[in-house]
């Protein structure tokens, strides 16, 4: 079998040689860097010295255009003030950027007309939405042997995108005071991602589609259940109603956080996959597995932290679920997120030979 079939054959619950080999989302730059220190040759990625299934994204452009100019406002000697292309003013630290979160300051909408301000910079049918270049990759995926998969990122969604405008306590609020205001930015997200699907998928075929979210953090979700249904799954459910006609019947959202009481929100609107399945949020897949079946396909679920303790709590870790999830079927296995630089390389060395040593049987 060659990966796409695995993932196809995976992802519906069917027999394969083995799964796709995805045992994490990524690495921290510092994490590679340490990695060099302690054996990891200069010369090549993680990915290819660890022989990393291959999983490729059509190149399309949910985000604005044109972006806002990025731009620096201005630095001291320890942050740097900028605005970036979603317009979004924030402040990083000079150093380690990677270990800290931005300091959000200010958002792009605040009123109704700073949204109809912004509204041209989500017009699905802007030439700029798709690269020099696409039907000749179009022609070469009709021979791909890997899965290839349509993504927002971290703006193809309607609550995680909406917080990048307005900001996590200003949107919050503007559920109460303008829900007119939110359906209007919900409804443009719904035609941005519909008008873009429509013309990848009159060009090539795909393997799943993914919404991006980070809709939650370890407490349970952002928004209530109640709102969500309201708000979300109505059009939630023209996407993937969409999607479906076109025969594109995987369909995921990445969502950080505790997001068990949205999964059953986000079945009945068509959504039928989750990763990364965050360990420290509480999301455990084998409990996902015993309460939602086959209504739910996985990646992820393995605890990153315990990378960075020793071989046995990652053979725990590992062989406390990964065997047993398999068998079940619908799921790849790998890490909750990225992998910090708190991990050993002979650590991640260990985890990577126990994982192969599992799906190969």
């Amino acid at each position: 079998m060659n990966d796409q079939e695995r993932f196809v054959r995976t992802m519906h619950f069917q027999s394969v040689d083995r799964v796709p080999f995805w045992p994490t989302l990524g690495h921290w730059s510092e994490t590679v860097a340490r990695w060099r220190d302690e054996g990891l040759p200069a010369t090549i990625a993680p990915d290819q010295y660890f022989a990393y299934g291959i999983r490729e994204r059509a190149p399309v452009n949910f985000r604005f255009v044109p972006p806002f100019e990025s731009r620096v406002v201005r630095q001291t000697e320890e942050h740097v003030y900028k605005i970036d292309d979603e317009g979004v003013l924030k402040v990083d630290r000079r150093d380690n950027w990677e270990l800290s979160m931005p300091h959000f300051l200010e958002f792009p909408v605040k009123t109704r007309e700073d949204f109809h301000a912004l509204k041209f910079r989500m017009d699905p049918d802007s030439p700029a939405r798709f690269p020099p270049g696409w039907r000749e990759l179009c022609a070469r995926w009709r021979t791909r042997q890997h899965p290839l998969h349509l993504m927002g990122d971290r703006v193809g969604g309607f609550f995680g995108p909406l917080r990048g405008m307005m900001g996590l306590e200003a949107l919050s609020v503007t559920f109460f005071d303008d829900p007119v205001l939110i359906e209007e930015m919900m409804d443009a997200k719904t035609a941005l991602m519909m008008g873009l699907i429509e013309k990848a998928l009159a060009d090539t075929t795909i393997d799943y589609f993914a919404f991006w979210e980070d809709m939650a953090y370890t407490g349970g979700p952002l928004l209530s259940p109640a709102m969500f249904k309201r708000y979300m799954v109505p059009r939630y459910r023209k996407v993937t109603d969409l999607l479906r006609s076109k025969g594109v019947d995987t369909i995921f959202v990445d969502s950080d956080g505790n997001v068990d009481k949205l999964i059953p929100l986000w079945i009945e609107a068509g959504v039928n996959g989750n990763y990364p399945l965050e360990v420290q949020s509480g999301m455990d897949p084998v409990a996902l597995r015993k309460k939602y079946g086959r209504d739910l396909v996985m990646w992820g679920g393995l605890d990153k932290k315990v990378l960075r303790l020793g071989r046995q709590e990652i053979e725990q870790e590992v062989m406390t679920k990964v065997p047993w999830l398999l068998e079940q079927g619908g799921y790849i296995p790998g890490l909750d997120h990225s992998v910090p630089p708190d991990v050993p390389f002979a650590n991640f060395c260990y985890y990577i030979e126990l994982l192969w040593k599992v799906i190969e049987g």
